[in-house]
């Protein structure tokens, strides 16, 4: 029988050591309770959207992980009733997701076509309704939604009662046992693993799975990182609130994912009456740094919930505000499976999905430690797989960041006048592109702004470069280069 340390107590760290103890490996599992204030499982709106996360700009690598959240998706009702069943306890879960489109996205209304487009691919249902008809939605008229969709197999689940069902169910397993401690370090011991806890004792085991977010990595040596070729860990900070007193709402109502995030959302909690209202997105990497909330991530949270969801929302009460880190990785993916040091497993960036994703996640890791096979073939998440690090497309990062980052700059309710949010699109691109790329085009715009500003040294003229190097990118690239 094995022994294997599982380090992370979040979605991924119980799903994975539920999978093993169903399996009879022994499974010693390391998350002191302490960390919970932080978790980005806990702190999640559980949102169980497969076509939700779907981005108008998703290309061949966001559809090879849409095509596993599908699968977790419909992977989840069986696991999820085998969880009530094994702890008997109660797990919430509100049934379907309405996605609604206003002017204030500028890609909503195309994120939303995608999402209908792919889900009739699919056949998985997904209705356009009328905003009228929408149970609980009541903007302000100049942020009506243009476009609804209902999503019906779009579900969500109250992630602090899994979470405390998964741990009843791992209590009920002879093979499990839980230690409410820190992992230091983890490192090889010839064939084994020796892990070092913060009580100064150490755990032997046969294999040790990193799945502690966006930590995950804290416990090795950057030596055996290296080795492991895993690439670095950040997290995207989220600040949700759970509000009473609220409106009615039946379904999950949300936007498109939007400027870095994955839009605004209210998921009803029927069992106490309350809403969950999220989310914002910050990347860092200091936990520490930015464990607290800032007044203007509240600000963005409830102005955008109060005009484009529901205006009742202002008269409501703060019940509780949440902070959590997904966990990040390069490209955005997921980090899933055998790493190249032997009897070393990791299950972590999963970003906004790790709720989603975990039950079959889990399944993934027993498969590849040859408990059982998979329901899902192959591992489109898997760390062996050759990254090629020139290969990223700088010209569709900025397409995109671009974009985005202009939107972030107009809210909350900011829209820039005329056509100068494209115009400061094309602007900050050109830069960036100058500053990316060491070529004729970058040389050429460096010499002209020098010259513009040496020819008219007062202020206006950097008002007149947000005009002229906007008409040089638009320029075709012959004539630019002889600027």
């Amino acid at each position: 029988m094995k022994n294997i340390v599982v380090i992370g107590g979040g979605m991924l760290g119980l799903s994975i050591s539920l999978e093993l103890s169903d399996h009879g490996v022994n499974v010693t599992n390391v998350f002191p309770r302490t960390g919970d204030t932080l978790s980005a499982s806990r702190a999640a709106g559980a949102m169980l959207g497969a076509f939700g996360e779907l981005s108008a700009d998703d290309g061949a690598e966001e559809m090879a992980e849409f095509d596993f959240r599908l699968s977790a998706q419909r992977y989840y009702p069986a696991w999820l009733a085998r969880v009530r069943e094994r702890s008997g306890a109660r797990v919430s879960q509100v049934e379907g997701t309405i996605i609604i489109a206003n002017n204030q996205g500028a890609r909503d209304r195309d994120c939303i076509r995608r999402m209908e487009q792919e889900a009739v691919l699919r056949g998985e249902p997904a209705e356009w309704i009328e905003p009228s008809d929408v149970p609980g939605l009541k903007p302000s008229p100049v942020h009506a939604p243009a476009l609804c969709l209902h999503l019906k197999n779009e579900h969500a689940v109250n992630s602090g009662e899994l979470l405390d069902a998964m741990e009843l169910a791992l209590g009920r397993c002879n093979t499990y046992r839980h230690l409410d401690k820190s992992v230091l370090r983890a490192s090889p011991d010839g064939l084994s693993w020796a892990v070092a806890l913060s009580d100064g004792t150490t755990l032997v085991a046969d294999a040790v799975v990193l799945a502690n977010g966006s930590r995950s990595l804290e416990c090795l040596d950057p030596s055996l990182v290296e080795d492991a070729a895993l690439p670095a860990l950040s997290f995207g900070k989220g600040v949700s609130c759970l509000i009473s007193g609220g409106p009615a709402i039946a379904h999950t109502i949300r936007t498109p994912n939007r400027t870095f995030a994955c839009g605004i959302h209210l998921v009803p909690r029927p069992e106490s009456g309350e809403l969950y209202l999220g989310a914002t997105n910050f990347t860092g990497v200091d936990e520490m740094a930015e464990r607290k909330v800032q007044p203007g991530e509240l600000h963005g949270l409830f102005d955008e919930a109060i005009h484009q969801i529901n205006t009742d929302i202002r008269t409501s009460r703060i019940e509780q505000i949440r902070v959590g880190f997904r966990p990040i990785a390069a490209f955005k993916r997921p980090l899933v499976g055998q790493t190249r040091v032997p009897n070393l497993y990791i299950a972590t960036g999963t970003y906004r999905n790790g709720v989603l994703m975990a039950p079959l996640v889990a399944a993934m890791i027993a498969s590849e430690l040859g408990l059982c096979v998979s329901p899902y073939q192959g591992n489109p998440f898997s760390v062996l797989t050759e990254q090629k690090q020139n290969g990223w497309d700088v010209e569709r990062l900025l397409d995109v960041g671009v974009r985005d980052l202009v939107a972030f700059i107009q809210e909350p309710r900011s829209p820039l006048p005329y056509s100068r949010a494209r115009e400061l699109e094309t602007y900050l691109r050109t830069l960036l592109q100058a500053a990316v790329y060491q070529d004729a085009s970058g040389e050429s715009l460096h010499a002209m702004i020098q010259s513009r500003l040496k020819e008219a040294p007062f202020n206006e003229t950097v008002h007149k470069l947000f005009y002229e190097v906007g008409d040089q990118a638009r320029k075709p690239a012959a004539e630019t280069a002889e600027v």
